[in-house]
């Protein structure tokens, strides 16, 4: 590593070497993930007390961090792999709490289909006229999506998430063991829908009547996460948690990844004079509200795959603009928004 790189961009690198994500590091040092990310980006430095901190966890002397002295490259971490004395890959485990609407809708996809295949296969889940209760595909199936709604949404309600899973849990059961004699009372839909604005609205009153700072310290895992890269004019953003307006003030806009969820945020890519050929930015966008700024000199292409959700366009570009962009969006329920300034 070159003197000339910044304190930001060495604190940066050795993280990464240590297979460390930023809020990893605020953790160690006691700051949260925003005032790392802040230091990585060169937009604030760590305190001076911190120094020695920061030489400890990362490897590297004070001298190192300040640049003094070039760091020696003995190590480098490549997707987090790490070899051992025979030869082998050693794979860390790292939880992103992101990910996890992702994974619940997995899980109840394969019981969906699961219903289906021993259906067809053993003619288990039978189809039929059971008295009051009239079985179908469907009527196995919005139990269960009731339920896989509710198992996604763990992250950012807890108490809706129980109801919803305990509701489409007990009416998945109640199904199940139907046609077998064993009859439990039914839930009407709309007894459904009331006790879920029930859930919602105790929710949000005590969010409300609550210290912000004891609700702050209750809420686990849910720590407003923003890490940012625009190395090389390529655009890497992760945000989940929160909200606010990212402005890209590069001039040259080489393509990017964005993943957000569970926060309302803003993309601004109006400073964007240049965008190269085949320019796309991939966009994985659950449980929130993503808007993206667009300059009117460059074309919007679209390629998206919506899951409950809703892509909108505002707005249209110049004619015969020459520049285009490739937007391919992974939205779940949420909304992306694309508007041109």
């Amino acid at each position: 590593m070159e003197n000339k790189e910044t304190l930001g961009k060495r604190i940066a690198e050795l993280r990464k070497r240590k297979g460390m994500t930023q809020e990893q590091l605020g953790e160690k040092v006691g700051v949260s993930a925003q005032a790392v990310s802040k230091w990585e980006n060169d937009l604030s430095y760590p305190d001076i007390t911190l120094l020695p901190v920061l030489s400890d966890l990362l490897g590297a002397s004070v001298d190192e961090l300040m640049g003094v002295k070039p760091i020696d490259p003995k190590v480098i971490i490549l997707d987090k792999e790490e070899k051992t004395d025979e030869g082998k890959a050693k794979w860390n485990w790292e939880w992103n709490a992101g990910r996890w609407p992702t994974i619940a809708s997995c899980i109840g996809l394969i019981m969906i289909c699961m219903v289906f295949l021993l259906h067809g296969m053993f003619h288990l889940f039978p189809y039929g006229d059971f008295g009051e209760l009239k079985l179908n595909g469907w009527g196995y199936v919005w139990p269960l999506l009731i339920f896989t709604l509710g198992l996604s949404s763990i992250n950012s309600s807890l108490t809706v998430s129980i109801v919803l899973m305990a509701l489409g849990g007990y009416e998945f059961i109640r199904r199940v063991i139907y046609p077998y004699g064993t009859h439990l009372i039914g839930i009407p839909w709309y007894v459904i829908l009331l006790v879920f604005a029930i859930a919602v609205l105790i929710k949000t009153i005590i969010r409300n009547v609550r210290p912000h700072d004891y609700y702050d310290r209750h809420k686990k895992g849910k720590t407003p996460v923003m890490e940012m890269s625009t190395e090389n004019d390529y655009l890497d953003l992760d945000m989940s948690f929160g909200s606010g307006e990212v402005i890209y003030d590069r001039e040259v806009f080489t393509g990017g990844t964005v993943d957000s969820s569970f926060g309302d945020y803003t993309i601004d890519l109006t400073g964007v004079k240049t965008f190269t050929s085949g320019c796309v930015l991939e966009v994985d966008e659950s449980f929130g509200n993503l808007t993206i700024l667009l300059p009117r000199h460059v074309k919007l292409v679209k390629s998206s795959e919506n899951n409950f959700a809703a892509f909108s366009v505002t707005g249209e570009p110049d004619l015969d603009v020459a520049q285009q962009i490739i937007v391919k969006s992974d939205v779940s329920f949420g909304s992306l928004q694309v508007v041109y300034r």
